[in-house]
């Protein structure tokens, strides 16, 4: 392998803690990250991208909808729901450290995507997984009728060597190409020989800060203001705007769009009207008058004559309009413009509230600008607080800590994920969390995130989440958890602190944080907890023959039996009354007399008093039992009668074999 994709690979690996994978898979792991986050809008984990021992062909698989990595039936169908638009991309990916392109790997590569589309009767037999992403792509196609697009197919085949146009594989992976063109079942169809090049280039891509500049004629300074350290407002020529949305391989830059609070909504009625403009000649010209323009936070603005220069940049404001205009640049004259504001803050604080005040101007949804409110900030604070030990990274905006490669990603919580952790742990509804996040946090718009609750059982719910989640990927625990990691946690919460509700601002809410805070500090037994846990899902499941295995884990009554499960442990737990006769327990001698020894039990059982007739010490005659034991001494001997509450307790014999 090529020295400095080694050492990306070596950085990757540190980063999600991968040391385990041999090196081989630690690459497919490395390359779907790279490939999927050019392509999806959110945060995702490589481990759903990539497919399952046996796979023949396929090394990753990825179904994108408007951007969004899609990984079961139920996110699928709320998309689907709230989005008269949907944009499919279907991504396949096959990864090879070796150094050249290999003609028989590229076949058996094309004829894993061929058998994915393929009819369940003619279709090999495959494993859970592809099933479920196969089942996703069903779904998808007979939502088709009411689509204006069909998917697209990407197919990436990387390797470490180069790759040449002019080899004798392109004519082969053409035919392919024509063959899936020719079922009409896409919109496009791209294949990729994904060399090094394209690697280094995806990589860094991925984890530099961008720079970008471009002529802002005519442009104004605005006058001083608090918080704001520079701020011009001009015209930036069409072709300028594509250059800032666009990489280094002319693919659209989603992480510019970062902080915007909504994506693309696809061509509806008013971006409809935007790309009518923007295609009629007169109007296009007038377009920097008729549109309400973008506006554009940096890091860094930087100036020379005409020129700007803008460093980490992101588009806050005018998603739509930038992305129209991206889709149809060819359209667009060299002298037409877009009006822009471009801003430079001095703090996080200023750049929330740009993003809330001018995306507040037209309706979006509740949840775009949860994560900008003060109570996240102070969640974000609290995170911050945490020991390194512990310590999780709070992502309050999509991908904020994707350039820091010092950041394990594994430890990265998103709003999506907080949102998840909490409902699930602290609000008794693991079965909930498959819906959309958006459509939660309205739901629970007044049970979750108060101004005045205590963050402490936030970052709570989400290191439980993702303990689990780490003792599933490093086989602490049974892989087939991995869809009830929801359950677990609240299975763990239940364990320690009981299953009762509190409000998110409540002592008891506090002290039952606390209680999982100090056995999150103690690994031994937080490992024991979680066996526990885990063997009371099992017997859960075990008990819901009734409950189809597909939704089991978004059945509310199988979180009702499993809640009752754990809570039957707790009971049993808490029994102190658990001697019997035959048992061989601890005693310590606390008084002699002429025919008795008395004793009181060492053990956790209230019922302690218990004593030893002279009969009872050894198979001989006993003339003093002063000769035989000492007050204090601590004796080992068998319990042959129940325990009488009128007289000395349990009868006990030293003779340990009658």
């Amino acid at each position: 392998m090529n020295q400095i994709i080694q050492s990306y690979l070596d950085a990757h690996i540190k980063e999600y803690e991968i040391e385990s994978y041999d090196q081989s898979t630690a690459f497919e792991h490395f390359i779907n990250k790279c490939i999927i986050n050019r392509l999806s809008t959110e945060r995702f984990d490589p481990i759903d991208v990539m497919t399952d021992d046996g796979e023949i062909g396929l090394d990753g698989v990825a179904i994108l909808l408007n951007g969004q990595l899609v990984t079961d039936l139920a996110s699928c169908h709320v998309i689907y729901e709230n989005n008269r638009s949907v944009d499919v991309k279907i991504v396949f990916i096959q990864t090879k450290t070796s150094a050249s392109f290999d003609g028989g790997e590229i076949s058996t590569f094309l004829k894993g995507v061929k058998h994915f589309f393929e009819t369940n009767d003619v279709r090999p037999k495959t494993n859970p997984k592809m099933e479920n992403l196969i089942s996703i792509k069903d779904y998808i196609y007979a939502q088709s009728i009411n689509q204006p697009q069909k998917p697209s197919l990407e197919m990436y085949y990387v390797c470490c060597g180069r790759w040449s146009d002019e080899n004798n594989l392109s004519n082969n992976i053409a035919t392919d190409v024509r063959f899936f063109e020719s079922t009409r079942d896409f919109s496009t169809v791209n294949f990729y020989p994904f060399d090094i090049d394209k690697i280094i280039i995806t990589y860094t891509e991925m984890r530099r800060k961008i720079r970008k500049t471009f002529l802002m004629e005519k442009r104004l300074p605005f006058y001083q203001m608090p918080g704001i350290k520079v701020a011009y407002f001009g015209l930036i020529k069409y072709k300028d705007i594509v250059r800032l949305l666009t990489d280094d391989q002319g693919a659209l830059f989603k992480n510019i769009f970062e902080d915007n609070v909504r994506d693309f909504q696809g061509y509806n009625s008013v971006n409809s009207e935007i790309k009518a403009t923007l295609l009629d000649k007169e109007s296009q010209d007038r377009f920097a008058v008729l549109n309400n323009g973008i506006t554009i936070i940096a890091s860094k603005i930087e100036t020379e004559g005409d020129e700007i220069t803008i460093f980490d940049y992101q588009i806050v404001n005018g998603c739509q309009t930038s992305r129209v205009v991206f889709d149809n640049n060819e359209s667009l004259s060299d002298q037409s413009c877009v009006l822009a504001k471009i801003i430079q803050v001095e703090n996080e604080d200023v750049l929330d509230k740009v993003v809330y005040t001018t995306n507040r101007q037209t309706e979006v949804k509740y949840e775009a600008f949860s994560s900008a409110n003060r109570f996240h900030k102070k969640l974000q604070e609290y995170y911050n607080s945490v020991s390194p030990d512990y310590r999780l990274y709070y992502e309050r905006r999509s991908k904020q800590y994707d350039m820091d490669a010092t950041i394990n990603k594994n430890r990265v919580v998103t709003l999506a994920g907080q949102t998840f952790a909490y409902i699930a742990m602290f609000l008794n509804e693991p079965h909930s969390i498959n819906r959309y996040y958006g459509e939660l946090i309205e739901t629970y718009k007044k049970r979750i995130y108060g101004k005045d609750d205590m963050v402490e059982p936030y970052y709570i719910a989400a290191y439980y989440y993702y303990y689990v989640d780490l003792a599933i990927k490093k086989n602490q625990i049974d892989r087939s958890f991995k869809q009830f990691k929801y359950h677990l946690c609240l299975g763990l919460r239940i364990l320690i602190c009981g299953s009762k509700i509190f409000r998110g601002n409540s002592r008891e809410i506090q002290k039952a944080a606390e209680k999982l805070n100090a056995l999150l500090r103690n690994p031994k037994n937080l490992s024991r907890a979680l066996n526990t846990v885990c063997t009371c899902l099992e017997n859960t499941i075990k008990a819901s023959p009734d409950i189809p295995k597909d939704i089991i884990f978004r059945s509310r009554d199988f979180t009702n039996k499993f809640i009752d499960e754990i809570k039957k442990y707790s009971e049993v737990k808490e029994i102190t009354e658990h001697l019997s006769v035959g048992q061989i327990v601890s005693c310590q001698v606390t008084a002699i007399r002429p025919y008795t020894i008395e004793v009181e039990l060492r053990t956790d059982d209230k019922r302690k008093e218990g004593s030893i007739h002279i009969s009872q010490i050894a198979d001989r005659f006993i003339r003093n039992i002063s000769d035989e034991v000492q007050l204090g001494e601590i004796l080992q001997a068998k319990i042959i009668n129940d325990y009488n509450t009128k007289v000395a307790g349990w009868d006990l014999s030293l003779m340990l074999d009658s």
